[in-house]
């Protein structure tokens, strides 16, 4: 019996100390959700305190904005006023001022008109007389321009009959020469032509010597295979 009633209140006292432990543990997590719960609604009273004052901030910031720009467009509105009046002021006087401007100008384009109207006579006889000197000196000018274009052509045609003359002297020395060298190879009896011996025109100068005695008739060439 007292082993069964040890036992009994062995089981009494591990489930009482499970029980306990089991609530101790329960009261724990309670404490730690309604601590975070707590935290959670803190946070949240916290970001709608800081919202709130945010709002607050941007309200008064807005209403100080409102005001500033408020209180510049009545001043924009007051300089503008300011300035249509010095405009409209500025206005008159130029008004006033252009009036005796074209007076001023009105009267001085009269005395101009009568004044151009005394020198009108005088000034047309200047200019005929200027016209008359210009035609004067413009036929002299061109006259010496005709002088100056004869003098030129006549240089020029100088030139060209010299550079004709030395091209013509050049040329007949030239043929002179061609033409002694030719009567030396026909004198050895063998003809060698020059790289710039004009055939046709050497061979009719020949023939008419030849035939004004002062060349002998050259013997007829024999090609070699004949020869043999």
């Amino acid at each position: 019996m007292k082993r069964g009633a040890i036992i009994a209140i062995v089981v009494v006292l591990l489930a009482l100390g499970g029980f306990l432990a089991y609530k101790l543990h329960s009261d724990k997590v309670a404490r730690e959700q309604e601590k975070a719960r707590q935290e959670q609604l803190a946070q949240e009273a916290e970001r709608a305190r800081l919202e709130a004052q945010r709002k607050a901030e941007a309200d008064a910031e807005a209403k100080r904005l409102a005001e500033l720009k408020a209180k510049q467009d009545a001043e924009e509105a007051a300089r503008r006023a300011e300035a249509a009046r010095l405009e409209r002021e500025a206005a008159e006087k130029a008004r006033l001022a252009a009036e005796a401007e074209a007076r001023r100008i009105a009267a001085e384009a009269e005395a101009r008109r009568l004044a151009a109207e005394q020198a009108e006579l005088e000034a047309k006889r200047l200019a005929e007389l200027r016209a008359k000197e210009a035609a004067e000196a413009e036929a002299k000018r061109l006259a010496a321009i005709k002088a100056l274009e004869d003098e030129e052509a006549a240089r020029k045609l100088a030139e060209e009959e010299r550079e004709r003359a030395r091209i013509a002297a050049l040329k007949r020395q030239q043929e002179l020469e061609a033409l002694a060298a030719l009567q030396k190879r026909l004198a050895v009896g063998r003809i060698i032509f020059p790289e710039d011996y004009k055939r046709r025109h050497h061979y009719e100068m020949n023939i008419d010597l030849i035939q004004a005695g002062k060349l002998p008739v050259p013997e007829p060439l024999i090609p070699t295979a004949e020869k043999k």
